[in-house]
């Protein structure tokens, strides 16, 4: 029997991983027979299907109407799987002790199992996030195409970061480190694709070139991107899993980061340089977000994280090839087909 995926048309990344699950599933036999964007009780959406699988962060209130869906779904004779994330602890509210006694979740990381059973909920097993190492792998010379519309020249140092603009991802903080590295080293220039209310932070910043086409540039000039760079940064100060950072690795880059699950999950030592976090604040998020998560905000100093990016340049100078072996080898362990294989043990 055939599986449909629900998920949420509003996260360019949840909408990847979907996508990917549903690849992986395929390569094994399995038939999905769509993906929908939005949470759905109609019983014509699932006809001859068996499984419904949710990809949905784990939102006390955008997640509601999902874990309705799970639930009526699952009530309904449907065998029904939840796959969540979360980037910090869930907000509780009178009324929903039913999320927690009657749903069961799959973890995309170690860090989103522990906030979710810290509250209660049930986790059956965490499943990390794959993607396709050898698309990577094989777009390895949009690397130059990329470069070349940059305009970077051989002797410049790259540093990129892709992130929505929400605050969560530091913007502002790595405004700062931007500016520390620009007095402390000319020749290392940054690239940062965020959504148009984040260019505030950089459209000033000489040595950084910014775009605000996050969620809008062909999947091969992203990983081009990727390519293209030198080092890539993620100086995010809340994730769930962070999926930049594995496909950095997956381009054989090393990777910059606040210390903290789960990009320590995902990279290793050998693989990233990273900063020590100072201070941990809840954070309930922006207003117009409106959401049931109380955010963790890994904060960090800045110019400690653009030492550790000046001392990445100059150690990639001498080890590069190594370093780039070690980073590819990580991903592998990474792969969808690898990761998303796992899904088999819950789909019928």
């Amino acid at each position: 029997m055939s599986t449909v995926i629900v998920t949420s048309h509003r996260s360019t990344s949840l909408q990847k991983v979907s996508n990917d699950i549903k690849t992986a599933l395929e390569s094994n036999g399995r038939e999905v027979k769509n993906i929908l964007g939005f949470p759905s009780v109609r019983s014509s959406d699932y006809a001859n299907c068996r499984n419904v699988l949710f990809v949905m962060t784990f939102d006390t209130i955008w997640a509601r109407p999902y874990f309705c869906a799970y639930y009526l779904l699952k009530s309904d004779g449907w065998n029904t799987i939840f796959y969540t994330t979360i980037e910090g602890k869930p907000l509780r509210f009178l009324g929903d002790e039913w999320i927690y006694r009657e749903c069961e979740f799959i973890a995309n990381s170690n860090y989103t199992k522990k906030k979710i059973a810290k509250e209660g909920g049930r986790v059956l097993d965490v499943i990390h996030h794959g993607i396709d190492t050898r698309k990577y792998r094989n777009l390895k010379f949009m690397g130059r195409i990329m470069r070349s519309e940059l305009g970077a020249s051989e002797k410049e140092f790259i540093v990129l970061y892709i992130a929505g603009g929400y605050r969560r991802k530091g913007h502002d903080l790595f405004r700062s480190v931007i500016q520390y590295v620009g007095k402390k080293d000319n020749t290392i220039k940054f690239v940062v694709v965020t959504q148009p209310n984040a260019i505030q932070y950089y459209a000033d910043l000489e040595n950084c070139i910014v775009s605000d086409e996050f969620g809008n540039l062909p999947e091969e000039k992203i990983i081009g991107l990727f390519h293209a760079c030198d080092l890539y940064a993620q100086p995010s100060l809340s994730e769930g899993f962070g999926l930049p950072v594995l496909e950095a690795l997956a381009c054989g880059k090393v990777v910059v980061h606040p210390d903290y699950e789960p990009l320590s999950e995902i990279t290793t030592k050998s693989t990233s340089y990273r900063c020590k976090v100072a201070t941990v604040s809840e954070w309930s998020g922006e207003r117009e977000e409106h959401t049931g998560i109380i955010y963790e905000l890994h904060l960090y100093d800045p110019n400690e994280f653009g030492d550790l990016i000046i001392q990445a340049k100059d150690e990639l100078m001498k080890e590069r090839k190594e370093k780039e072996r070690l980073c590819l080898n990580r991903a592998k362990q990474f792969d969808m087909h690898k990761t998303y294989k796992k899904f088999l043990k819950y789909i019928q």
